[in-house]
C-alpha cells in the first residue's frame, strides 16, 4: 500500500480515519500517564472530603450566632458561681450562712492553699470542715453545699456518733453526728 492508497482511504473514510487516529493518540497519553492516576485521585479524594468538610461547616454555621450568645451566657453564668481565692472571708460566710440555715454546729473551717500549678483557668479550692448536728440537719447540710450557688466537688466525708450532749436533737432523734468533710469549691486563684 503506498501513499496515494492511503489518501485516497483516507478521502472515502475520513471520520473513521480522524477517531482511529484520535484512540491511537489517547491509548498513548493513557499508557504514559498512568503512573499517575493514583495519585490524581487521591487528591480527588482530598478534595471531595475537603468540600464536604465546607458544606458540613456551613450547614452547621446557620445558628452559630445564637449559639455563641448561648455560650457567653453560661460563661456569665460560670464565672458568677465561681469563689475566689484571696476572699477568705466571703468564703467562709458562705459555710456560716450554711450552718444558720441548716441549724447545725460548724465546728471547724479552713480553707486551704490552691494548687499553685493549675492546667486551666479555674482551680480547686481545698476545704476542711467539721459539722455536728443531727442526721437530718447533717444531711440537709450537704444537700445544700452540693445543690448550692458554687460548684462542689466532695473528697472525704466521714460520719461519726457524737459524743457531745450539748447537740440539738429534734424530739424523737436517736442522736447526733459529727460529719468531717475535705472538699473543694471551683474558684479562681
Amino acid at each position: 500500500m503506498t501513499s496515494a492508497d492511503l489518501l485516497a482511504l483516507f478521502k472515502k473514510q475520513p471520520i473513521g480515519f480522524s477517531c482511529a487516529a484520535l484512540s491511537l493518540i489517547l491509548m498513548a497519553l493513557l499508557y504514559f500517564r498512568s503512573d499517575q492516576i493514583p495519585e490524581n485521585q487521591a487528591i480527588a479524594d482530598a478534595k471531595a472530603a475537603e468540600a464536604a468538610q465546607v458544606l458540613s461547616n456551613t450547614r452547621h454555621a446557620e445558628g452559630l450566632v445564637k449559639q455563641v450568645e448561648q455560650m457567653q451566657v453560661f460563661g456569665k453564668e460560670v464565672e458568677s458561681r465561681l469563689i475566689r481565692a484571696g476572699q477568705l472571708g466571703i468564703n467562709l460566710q458562705y459555710f456560716y450562712k450554711l450552718e444558720a440555715e441548716n441549724q447545725v454546729k460548724l465546728l471547724d473551717v479552713r480553707q486551704g492553699v490552691p494548687p499553685k500549678i493549675s492546667k486551666g483557668l479555674y482551680v480547686g479550692i481545698p476545704y476542711t470542715l467539721a459539722v455536728q448536728g443531727s442526721f437530718k440537719q447533717v444531711v440537709a447540710f450537704l444537700q445544700h453545699l452540693e445543690n448550692g450557688p458554687h460548684f462542689c466537688r466532695f473528697t472525704s466525708a466521714t460520719y461519726s456518733k457524737s459524743a457531745s450532749a450539748s447537740v440539738d436533737v429534734p424530739s424523737g432523734a436517736a442522736g447526733g453526728v459529727t460529719l468531717n468533710l475535705t472538699l473543694e469549691l471551683l474558684g479562681m486563684p
